[in-house]
């Protein structure tokens, strides 16, 4: 990981309310999430070490498999938008 995606990461997590409190919610959103589909899809392998890159035009993470890997559901890992809260539908329970 380099300093470019230390950046980014602190930069997205930080709130002037509530501090670096929300750094754990984008850790996870930005890195963790993604690296789990790629774990599903055999593109990184449990004991590997990943490389992680900063896509500065779309201003996001790149996370660089290590192994060409299968899709998940139909889901390429690479592609999901974990950031795009549109297609979020709540459903209430009774």
């Amino acid at each position: 990981m380099d300093d470019e995606v230390k950046n980014y990461l602190a930069t997205r997590g930080y709130s002037p309310v509530y501090g670096a409190r929300p750094l754990n919610r984008t850790i996870q959103t930005e890195l963790l999430n993604p690296l789990s589909v790629m774990l599903l899809s055999e593109r990184v392998r449990g004991g590997e070490v990943i490389r992680v890159g900063f896509d500065g035009p779309r201003n996001r993470l790149h996370i660089f498999a290590n192994h060409e890997g299968s899709e998940v559901d139909g889901i390429d890992g690479m592609d999901v938008d974990y950031n795009d809260e549109d297609d979020l539908q709540i459903e209430e329970m009774d």
